[in-house]
C-alpha cells in the first residue's frame, strides 16, 4: 500500500510537468515543465488578473468559506442580491457533493465558486498526492453540479483557499502546478465565533480600505449572527460608496495575495 501511494505521487508529479494547460477554461490544467523555474510563461494564470477598479475606485472583495449549506447559503444569496453585492464562495468538496443544487443556485445568482478542499484538511504540510486529491476532487464535484450549463460552468474559478489559512511554500508550489491561485484574506470578521453583529462591523471598519478581502462563512451549524452581521457590513459599505465584488472569477484572482 505504501509503495503504491509513493508510485502514485511520482506519477502525478510527472503528469503535471508534461500535460498542456488551459488556465482560463475552468477545467483540469497543469503547469508546463520549466515554468516553476522562472521561464517565460505565455499562459494567463489566476493571480495575473488585474482588477482596474482596485486602483481607480473603492472596491472591497467578499468571500465565504465552508459551504454550501442548504439553509444559510440561500439566505446569504438573497442578501447579496438585495445589495447588489458580489462574492466568491470557497466550497468544501463533501458539502458540494451533498448539496449540488445549492452549488447550482450560487452560480445561478452569478456568484463565483472556488475550492476550500474536500475534507477541510490542513494543506500546509500534506504531500502532493493528498493535496491533489483534496483540490481535484472538490473541483470535480463542483463542475459535476454545473455540467451542461455553460453559463453556470463559467462561475467556477480556479482559486484555492487553504483551510485555516495554512499554506507553506510547498502549498503555493502545488497550487501553481495545478493552475490555482491561493486566496487569503485581510479582514477576518470572526463570524465563525458568532459574536454580536456590531463586533463584526467594528472589525471591518478598523481595517477598511480599497482592495481588502473580507472573510465570512456560509457553512456551519449556526450562522444567525453571520446573517445579521453581513447586512450591517453591506449597508455600511454601500453607504461609504464601495463596490462589493467576488475575489476570484473565471478570469482569475483580482489581486495578488496582500
Amino acid at each position: 500500500m505504501k509503495r503504491n501511494r509513493q508510485l502514485m505521487s511520482i506519477l502525478l508529479s510527472l503528469i503535471f510537468l508534461v500535460l498542456p494547460t488551459d488556465r482560463v477554461s475552468g477545467r483540469f490544467v497543469a503547469v508546463p515543465a520549466g515554468a516553476k523555474n522562472g521561464m517565460t510563461r505565455n499562459i494567463v494564470v489566476a493571480q495575473d488578473r488585474a482588477d482596474e477598479d482596485v486602483n481607480n475606485d473603492k472596491v472591497i472583495y467578499l468571500t465565504f468559506d465552508d459551504g454550501p449549506d442548504p439553509h444559510w447559503t440561500p439566505t446569504i444569496l438573497k442578501i447579496l442580491d438585495k445589495y447588489g453585492a458580489g462574492a466568491t464562495f470557497y466550497m468544501i468538496g463533501r458539502n458540494a457533493s451533498t448539496f449540488p443544487d445549492i452549488v447550482r443556485l450560487i452560480a445561478e445568482h452569478k456568484q463565483s465558486i472556488a475550492v476550500h478542499g474536500y475534507n477541510h484538511t490542513d494543506l500546509g504540510s500534506v504531500d502532493y498526492t493528498t493535496f491533489y486529491l483534496e483540490v481535484h476532487d472538490t473541483e470535480q464535484v463542483i463542475l459535476d453540479a454545473l455540467r451542461g450549463e455553460p453559463n453556470l460552468e463559467g462561475q467556477y474559478a480556479r482559486c484555492l483557499r487553504p483551510p485555516y489559512g495554512q499554506a507553506s511554500n510547498m502549498t503555493y508550489q502545488y497550487a501553481y502546478q495545478m493552475g490555482y491561485a491561493i486566496s487569503m484574506w485581510t479582514i477576518d470578521t470572526i463570524d465563525w465565533q458568532q459574536p454580536d453583529p456590531t463586533v463584526m462591523l467594528s472589525i471591518l471598519l478598523s481595517g477598511l480600505e480599497p482592495g481588502k478581502v473580507i472573510l465570512m462563512h456560509d457553512g456551519g451549524e449556526q450562522r444567525e449572527q453571520t446573517i445579521a452581521g453581513l447586512q450591517l457590513i453591506l449597508h455600511e459599505l454601500i453607504m461609504q460608496g464601495y463596490k462589493i465584488k467576488p475575489y476570484c472569477t473565471s478570469s482569475g484572482q483580482a489581486i495578488t495575495n496582500p
